[in-house]
């Protein structure tokens, strides 16, 4: 009996060990785990030395290149060079990251939001076919940053990537409280950082009535200026 209890806890060990994937066991984590991920010799530091270049495609203000500086920022105290060293170069290319199996029949929907990372010693690239797919290739690449002795590193990998879904919700329920904008927009943001890209918002009697204030709360929402006639 207790050979048979060894036995089925070492297979069920087995098939915890399969479930580890290749970045968690060199330390590292992405949510949702990236479809194709080729981990290569070893780390490399990442630091204020680097920049981010914009590449073919990328227009200035693209919510990418703004998203990946705000984070180096606020997560890691980090300043992107202005130019000269290693760079983060983002680059939109259509055509040049081809999705593979997904359960969306939309594929062109899901080519848009592919993207592929790749991290070296001399630089890193992230490349995709349309927008969506760059700023899902930089929020990757956050996440992949990890602090470890006095400095941040990376994994030399290639990753390529793509959703299942094109559409990816989460439900917020505001019906019987209220968040404030700042609230909701750092909730949107955090939703997005794991690449969920809807918001389906319930909202009630949160909104000021120009005819019947009385009928909701005095912190309720006021309408857009747009609609004050």
């Amino acid at each position: 009996m207790r050979n048979r209890i060894l036995a089925l806890g070492l297979v069920a060990m087995a098939a915890h060990a399969e479930t580890v994937s290749s970045l968690w066991s060199r330390g590292y984590a992405v949510l949702p785990e990236p479809q194709q991920v080729e981990l290569r010799d070893h780390d490399i530091r990442f630091g204020p030395a680097w920049s981010i270049d914009r590449g073919a495609g990328v227009a200035p203000g693209d919510v990418a290149v703004e998203t990946l500086s705000d984070e180096l920022q606020s997560r890691f105290g980090l300043h992107a060079a202005t130019g000269g060293g290693r760079a983060v170069r983002l680059e939109i290319r259509v055509g040049s990251v081809a999705p593979g199996q997904a359960l969306d029949p939309d594929k062109q929907a899901v080519a848009e939001q592919a993207y592929r990372l790749e991290i070296g010693d001399s630089g890193i690239a992230i490349t995709s076919n349309a927008a969506p797919g760059l700023f899902y290739g930089a929020e990757t690449l956050v996440q992949l940053l990890r602090p470890r002795d006095g400095g941040v590193y990376l994994p030399q990998c290639m990753i390529m990537d793509w959703p299942d879904l094109h559409l990816r919700h989460i439900y917020w329920d505001d019906a019987h409280h209220l968040e404030r904008l700042p609230e909701l927009k750092r909730a949107i943001r955090q939703a997005a950082f794991y690449k969920v890209n809807g918001f389906a918002l319930k909202l009630e009697g949160h909104f000021q009535f120009r005819n019947a204030p009385a009928l909701v709360e005095p912190y309720a929402l006021s309408r857009p200026p747009s609609t004050r006639n």
